[in-house]
């Protein structure tokens, strides 16, 4: 338990190095790449709660399992729909879908699902604590 913990929190860390890349990136209007590197985050922290779930995700089409069985646990059918959203950010880094001045609420969505995701992980990890108290 302690291994997937580390593997974790290291997922974490680069998935807020991506986001601070991405801020970088919008105070350059380098929307594209932006884009990317916050979609780099959303993936990142998605791997690092799957694996508080014993969940490793190796290819695209995991993400979205993970994030649907998620959402339906929690009763946060919003949880999924925010995913699903977000991942106009992967495409907009090769086809440019996202016009300049809808780019904020993009930014403004990833925040979000980005601070669920740590709640989640939080209340898992306070869950794994106290069964390994018991």
């Amino acid at each position: 338990m302690e291994r997937l913990l580390d593997l974790s929190d290291k997922y974490l860390e680069m998935g807020k190095e991506y986001y601070s890349n991405a801020e970088e990136c919008i105070k350059k209007d380098e929307l594209r790449k932006a884009s990317e590197l916050l979609w780099g985050a959303v993936t990142q922290f998605v791997k690092a709660l799957a694996l508080l779930f014993n969940v490793r995700i190796s290819k695209h089409n995991d993400f979205f399992n993970f994030i649907r069985q998620i959402s339906e646990e929690i009763g946060n059918k919003d949880y999924n729909t925010l995913f699903l959203e977000l991942n106009l950010l992967h495409r907009n880094f090769y086809d440019e879908e996202i016009p300049p001045d809808s780019f904020p609420m993009f930014y403004e969505k990833t925040q979000l699902f980005l601070e669920k995701t740590k709640e989640l992980m939080r209340k898992r990890q306070g869950n794994l604590k106290d069964r390994s108290e018991s």
